[in-house]
C-alpha cells in the first residue's frame, strides 16, 4: 500500500531524513519510533506532501504521490496529530464531516457516516454530534480527531503522536479501541510515537529510527528478542523485556483444556495477556489459572510453566 524509496530531506544543510526506504503492506500498522529529532515526523509529513522531499519518491497504492495534487492526495489519506486540531466553532458532527463535504458527498451520506463513526467510538450521535469540541474531554476530543481522519474511508491513516497528550488510563483505553477498529477495517497505518509500549501494543512492525535512518524494522517480538547492538538495543530497553514479550501474547494462544473444576480465586479471560496472567499467578501463588469466557464458563487453563517459558525464551 505504501512504498518509500530513497526519501531524503535537509533543513538548512542538516539532513533530517537520510535516504529512507521501506514498504507497508495493505492492512499493516507500522510504527516509527525514535528520540526527538530522529526524522520520524518529517518522514510522516512527506508521505502526504505537507513537506516536500528533496529526493526520493512515495507511492500510495501504486500511485506516485508527487504526481498527485497535494489537496487530492490528502483527501485520500487520514491524518491525526497529537493536538487534535478540531475546528472550535464547528460542532462535533461538522468536524467529522469535513473531508466528506470537500469530496462532494451528499448530506444524507455524510450524516450517516458521522453517526456510524460516533457509534464506533462509543459516543452517542444525538448527544455528542451537536456539541462544540470545547464541551468534550481530552479523550473524547481525540476520538473525534481519529474519527474525522477516518470519515472519508481512507485506505491509509497517518498518526503523529495521536495519544501522547492523554493521561495513561485514557490513553490505554483509546489505544485498545483504535486497535480493534483498525483490525476490523483493515486500514493501513503509519504511527509515529516515542512511546515503545504504545508501539508494542498497536504495531505489526516497528521501525527504529536515529539520525534520519531506519536502523532496524521488525515485528515487536523479534525486535525484543533480537535488537541490534548499539542504539536499537539501548532504545528498546532490556530491563523489562520479559514483561513486554508477555504483553504481546494472549492467554488463548497457550491455554490447555481444563483439568478439573475451577478453583476459587484468580482467573483470566481468553483475551487477557500473558502478562496479566503472570501477575495473577504470582498473586495467587499457584501453578495454573482457570480461563473463563464471557459467559462465566471454564474453557481451559493457563499454566505457569508455559508463561515463564514464553517470557524467558530467547531472552
Amino acid at each position: 500500500m505504501i512504498e518509500v524509496e530513497n526519501l531524503t530531506k535537509r533543513f538548512d544543510g542538516v539532513t533530517a531524513v537520510d535516504d529512507l526506504s521501506f514498504t507497508v503492506p495493505e492492512g499493516e500498522v507500522l510504527a516509527l519510533v525514535g528520540t526527538s529529532g530522529c526524522g520520524k515526523s518529517t518522514t510522516l509529513r512527506m508521505l502526504n506532501r505537507l513537506i516536500e522531499p528533496d529526493r526520493g519518491r512515495v507511492l500510495i497504492d501504486g500511485l506516485d504521490a508527487a504526481a498527485t495534487p497535494p489537496e487530492k492526495l490528502r483527501q485520500g489519506i487520514g491524518y491525526v496529530i497529537q493536538g487534535v486540531g478540531l475546528f472550535p466553532h464547528w460542532s462535533v458532527a461538522q468536524n467529522i464531516g469535513t473531508v466528506p463535504r470537500l469530496l462532494g458527498w451528499d448530506r444524507a451520506r455524510t450524516e450517516a457516516r458521522t453517526r456510524e463513526l460516533l457509534e464506533l467510538f462509543g459516543l452517542d450521535p444525538d448527544e455528542f454530534g451537536p456539541k462544540p469540541p470545547a464541551a468534550l474531554s481530552g479523550g473524547q476530543q481525540q476520538r473525534i480527531g481519529v474519527a474525522r481522519a477516518m470519515a472519508a474511508e481512507p485506505a491509509v491513516l497517518l498518526m503523529d503522536e495521536p495519544f501522547g497528550a492523554l493521561d495513561p488510563v485514557t490513553r490505554a483505553r483509546l489505544q485498545e479501541e483504535f486497535a480493534q477498529i483498525q483490525r476490523r477495517r483493515g486500514i493501513t497505518v503509519i504511527l509515529v510515537t516515542h512511546d515503545m509500549d504504545e508501539a508494542f501494543r498497536l504495531a505489526d512492525r516497528i521501525a527504529v529510527m536515529d539520525q534520519g535512518k531506519i536502523l532496524q524494522v521488525d515485528t515487536p517480538e523479534r525486535l525484543l528478542r533480537g535488537p541490534r547492538e548499539g542504539f536499537v538495543r539501548q532504545f528498546v530497553g532490556l530491563d523489562d523485556r520479559a514483561l513486554r514479550i508477555l504483553s504481546l501474547h494472549r492467554v488463548s494462544e497457550y491455554a490447555h483444556p481444563a483439568s478439573g473444576a475451577a478453583p476459587v480465586g484468580q482467573w483470566v479471560g481468553p483475551g487477557d495477556t500473558l502478562r496479566e496472567a503472570a501477575s495473577r499467578l504470582i498473586w495467587q501463588g499457584g501453578d495454573s489459572l482457570p480461563v473463563i469466557d464471557g459467559d462465566d464458563r471454564v474453557v481451559g487453563e493457563i499454566r505457569a510453566a508455559d508463561i515463564w517459558r514464553v517470557g524467558g525464551r530467547g531472552a
